[in-house]
């Protein structure tokens, strides 16, 4: 069965407006509600407790789907939104990336973590007030790759790919654990990477670094707003000379935003950046069979390098959209693909058991039916087609 949209109360909208301050009371539907978590961690490898706040997918505690995992630095600053703009890019709707899970760093001392050498430079003088806190970056990377992730890959189903998500400081240590940790993350968003002073030696390393790394894989996005391009001029240049082709990358400059402002618009573009092979639309008035589709997740296991499978929602979508284009053998194809993939889902039976009607086919129409009735008997709708198909 397709999905249900809730219609808006409209009856309820209209009465607001018309009684001005009056409060009116409705029902109305509820807030959803939001399935994030904080964790403490007590880190051995920098001698303190770590806040972790963890976002899931919507239907993790429904499903037995395995995610990737973006991880994200200055995790108080920037976990609202990241954490939305994945929820949105992921929905059924727009398709244009995978649900994923998203693990967001509170930090204590940023300058401490953010920086793998002790120095912090400005204007070409140390900063002695604050030059004490600097060097912290391998302990954070220690954290990060001996702590962290294995903690998340123990406690929650996860993919092998994981996205590391940085701005400005951060972006420097996104820099250091690539050259330091080059399998750690298989994808980077760094937004306004700030290196200067003594960090430049990240930067002057990264060269010899992709030259001694000829097979090294990953996504790369980078972004600055209005502000000096030296350094990021730099790293592209060095990406554009040495990066192999399987080392994917792209630079975008926003001339209308700040240092701070270029974090929003970054993390959409980033995040399409890295899954810009991911669209599959199944609202095309093109005609679609199981074999294109599977073909079309096939290319991104190889791309991703995990194994990819289209989810129930997805082929039950395309396969509406080819019964609405009256493509029935497409229909039926992707259906039976969905009831062998979710041999458990009343819905899927539902489906295919539509399509057998619509086709003509009685007898495989009725036995569908009964197998989605077996699965939930709550569906109404469906005892409701079953009796009018045994009555004729």
């Amino acid at each position: 069965m397709m999905h249900d949209y809730k219609p808006i109360r409209i009856a309820v909208i209209l009465l607001l407006l018309l009684t001005g301050s009056k409060t009116v009371f409705g029902q109305t539907d509820s807030v959803t509600v939001n399935n994030d978590k904080t964790l403490v961690l007590t880190s051995k490898a920098l001698g303190e407790k770590r806040t972790i706040w963890i976002h899931l997918p919507a239907d993790y505690n429904t499903t037995a789907t395995t995610y990737p995992v973006l991880y994200l630095l200055d995790g108080d600053s920037h976990f609202k939104y990241v954490s939305e703009a994945v929820e949105y890019l992921s929905d059924y709707d727009r398709n244009r990336m995978p649900q994923m899970i998203v693990v967001a760093i509170l930090n204590v001392d940023r300058t401490r973590d953010f920086t793998p050498l002790h120095s912090l430079i400005f204007d070409g003088k140390v900063d002695t007030t604050r030059m004490g806190k600097t060097g912290g970056g391998a302990k954070f990377l220690q954290f990060i790759k001996n702590e962290l992730v294995p903690y998340v890959d123990n406690n929650y189903r996860v993919e092998p790919y994981r996205i590391l998500l940085s701005h400005s400081l951060g972006g420097l240590f996104a820099l250091y654990a690539k050259e330091t940790a080059p399998d750690l993350f298989q994808a980077n968003i760094m937004m306004s990477p700030a290196i200067y002073g003594d960090y430049t030696k990240i930067l002057t390393d990264f060269a010899p670094f992709l030259q001694n790394h000829p097979q090294l894989r990953g996504k790369n996005f980078i972004s600055i707003g209005n502000e000096n391009t030296q350094k990021v001029d730099s790293l592209t240049l060095v990406l554009k000379s040495r990066a192999n082709p399987l080392f994917t990358w792209k630079f975008e400059q926003y001339p209308e935003e700040n240092h701070f402002s270029v974090t929003y618009k970054s993390v959409y573009d980033g995040l399409r950046f890295i899954y810009s092979h991911w669209f599959i639309d199944y609202y095309s008035q093109v005609k679609m069979s199981i074999t294109d589709i599977n073909t079309h997740f096939g290319k991104l296991s190889d791309e991703f390098g995990y194994t990819i499978s289209p989810s129930e929602n997805l082929l039950n979508n395309c396969g509406y959209q080819q019964l609405n284009l009256k493509n029935m053998e497409e229909a039926i194809g992707i259906f039976k693909e969905n009831v062998q993939r979710h041999p458990t889902s009343s819905n899927a039976y539902d489906s295919l058991g539509e399509a057998y009607m619509k086709n003509g086919n009685k007898a495989l129409a009725i036995k569908n039916y009964k197998r989605s009735i077996e699965l939930n008997p709550g569906n109404t709708g469906g005892k409701e087609i079953l009796k009018q198909l045994e009555s004729k």
